[in-house]
C-alpha cells in the first residue's frame, strides 16, 4: 500500500502516469501569461475583430497565448476553431478559406460516395444470404456449402471495396 494513498499502489502509478500524459500538453514555447499584458482574459471578441481587420495587429504566437492562458470569448469560438485546429493558418484570406473549404467539402462527398458504394454491396450481399439460409430452412435441408460460400464470399468485401475506390 501506497503511504499517501488510501486506496493503494496502483492509484499513485495511475496518477503518475495522468501527470506525465498532461505534463506534455503544456506547451513551453509559449510565453509566460503576464508578458506582454495579461492573458488569464483569453481571446477576446474585440482582439479576435483587430486581428482580423489587420493581422500585423497580433501575431500568431500572441493569439495561440491568450488562448492558452484565457481560453475563446464564447461568442467567437465558431470562427476561432478552425485556426486552431489548423484547418485554415493564420494570416490568410477569405478566398484561400474558401478554397480550403471546397476541396474539403469534395473530399468529404468523394468519400462519401465510397462508402454509400460498400454499404450497397453490404446490403446485397446480406440479402442473398438470408434468401439461401431462408430458402435452405423452408426446403427442410440443412445448410450447406452454398450458404458457406457466401459467407465467405463476405470476408472478402474489404478487396471488392478496394477495387471500387480505385475507380
Amino acid at each position: 500500500m501506497c503511504p499517501t494513498c488510501p486506496s493503494g499502489l496502483a492509484y499513485c502509478r495511475h496518477l503518475s502516469t495522468v501527470r506525465t500524459h498532461l505534463s506534455a500538453l503544456v506547451n513551453h514555447n509559449i510565453v509566460p501569461p503576464d508578458r506582454p499584458c495579461e492573458a488569464s482574459g483569453g481571446l477576446s471578441k474585440e482582439v479576435w475583430s483587430k486581428y482580423q481587420k489587420d493581422c500585423k495587429n497580433y501575431k500568431e504566437l500572441e493569439l495561440l497565448r491568450l488562448v492558452y492562458y484565457g481560453g475563446v470569448q464564447h461568442e467567437i469560438r465558431k470562427e476561432v476553431w478552425p485556426f486552431l485546429l489548423g484547418h485554415y493558418k493564420f494570416a490568410m484570406s477569405k478566398k484561400d478559406m474558401s478554397q480550403i473549404d471546397a476541396k474539403i467539402t469534395e473530399r468529404y462527398q468523394q468519400v462519401m460516395r465510397e462508402w454509400k458504394a460498400c454499404e450497397v454491396i453490404v446490403k446485397q450481399r446480406e440479402k442473398e444470404m438470408q434468401s439461401a439460409i431462408f430458402a435452405k430452412l423452408s426446403s427442410g435441408s440443412s445448410i450447406d456449402s452454398h450458404v458457406l460460400r457466401l459467407a465467405h464470399r463476405d470476408s472478402t468485401l474489404s478487396n471488392e471495396v478496394k477495387r471500387l475506390s480505385a475507380i
